[in-house]
């Protein structure tokens, strides 16, 4: 027991070493070559350094989730490829530990990286990726020029009892299409208007409903009234700079955000289908990191016949279709040719069973 933690703690902190200085690494490289390709712009806009060091300040939470699962896929490979280059893992083999017993610390390593990436992405990625983008929209003056115009999936509170939601909205004509307003009382749905169009009307400050259908309904949830109406004037608490502020892209909200506007949006009678697809995706994806460990253990002993250059690269290949295969379910939820839920899980699910049969077929 007492070799097996002193083992444990060796193979730990070389792997721990070895990932700090791959992600440090790959922080580096990955702040050079943004400030190459962003340097233009620091200058064209009068940037001052404080502030260039701020937009990179909220820019590192973003570098640091995406390089966590390559410097762990080197880790993982450097860390056994160089046991077994120093005859270590030979030693360790001959004295009954198997490559199985070995791999436990590293596995738990990638399974408690791949439960905190979630939550590192939630509650700091996605909040710091807000307040740079704020930054490139306010102190970038050529991302000014290019300013967005058009937004959709507007959601909007209007009292307590009232939501309004806007399928596409153009904040340079303040026009928006595919509009729906939902009265509710007691969460009860009593009152829905679908209209073609919604035009914001300076002069009387009320938007003008254009070619909508109000239908009225009982507490059974039951149609009572339908009436089709060509257009009339709605006073609504909705102006048109509130629009930009409640024009979150879904795909970059929190996992409760998303999850409230997914149900707001069943709630409209619109289809959540994408946005189910990206919801599940924040809980698959993070699994990465518990995958490339998987994949990159038995790789990496293969050096033995190959050479450690051989495991880095077909671990490198492995990600890259891993990556790939993740976002091609992604496409097959939003088509709806897959459920959401399997969509996202179908490429963790193969490729969990394919590291686990490659770790099952390495000789102890």
């Amino acid at each position: 027991m007492i070799g097996f933690k002193l083992l444990d703690r060796y193979v730990v902190k070389k792997f721990v070493l070895l990932f700090l200085l791959a992600l440090i690494a790959f922080l580096v490289i990955f702040h050079i070559v943004d400030v190459i390709e962003k340097i233009d712009k620091f200058l064209k806009s009068n940037m001052s350094f404080t502030e260039v060091c701020r937009f990179y300040y909220y820019q590192l939470p973003y570098f640091i989730d995406i390089a966590i699962p390559m410097s762990l896929l080197l880790a993982v490979v450097f860390t056994i490829g160089t046991l077994g280059k120093n005859n270590e893992l030979a030693a360790i083999k001959s004295s009954g530990i198997s490559l199985y017993r070995l791999s436990v610390p590293l596995l738990f390593i990638g399974l408690l990286l791949s439960i905190g990436s979630y939550y590192f992405e939630d509650a700091v990625v996605i909040p710091a990726s807000r307040k740079r983008i704020d930054i490139e929209q306010n102190q970038m003056k050529r991302h000014k020029q290019l300013k967005k115009t058009i937004y959709n999936n507007i959601m909007f509170q209007d009292s307590p009892n009232c939501n309004i939601v806007i399928g596409k909205y153009n904040t340079k004509t303040n026009t928006g299409n595919t509009v729906t307003v939902q009265q509710t009382r007691d969460n009860i749905l009593i009152r829905r208007i679908d209209a073609r169009k919604i035009v914001w009307k300076e002069d009387e400050q009320a938007w003008q409903l254009l070619d909508f259908k109000v239908r009225q309904f009982d507490y059974r949830g039951n149609e009572v009234v339908s009436t089709t109406v060509s257009d009339s004037l709605f006073y609504f608490h909705l102006h048109p700079e509130d629009v930009v502020q409640t024009s979150l892209d879904p795909e970059s909200m929190r996992y409760r955000e998303l999850s409230d506007f997914i149900k707001r949006l069943q709630e409209s009678g619109n289809d959540p289908r994408k946005w189910r697809v990206n919801l599940y995706f924040k809980l698959a994806f993070p699994f990465t990191n518990f995958i490339v460990i998987l994949f990159g253990l038995p790789l990496a002993a293969m050096r033995e016949r190959k050479g450690i250059g051989f495991g880095a690269g077909m671990s490198l290949l492995v990600i890259f279709t891993y990556y790939g295969f993740i976002k091609f379910g992604q496409v097959l939820g939003y088509k709806g040719l897959l459920s959401p839920l399997l969509a996202v899980w179908m490429g963790n699910i193969i490729f969990l069973l394919g590291g686990a049969y490659l770790l099952y077929k390495i000789r102890q």
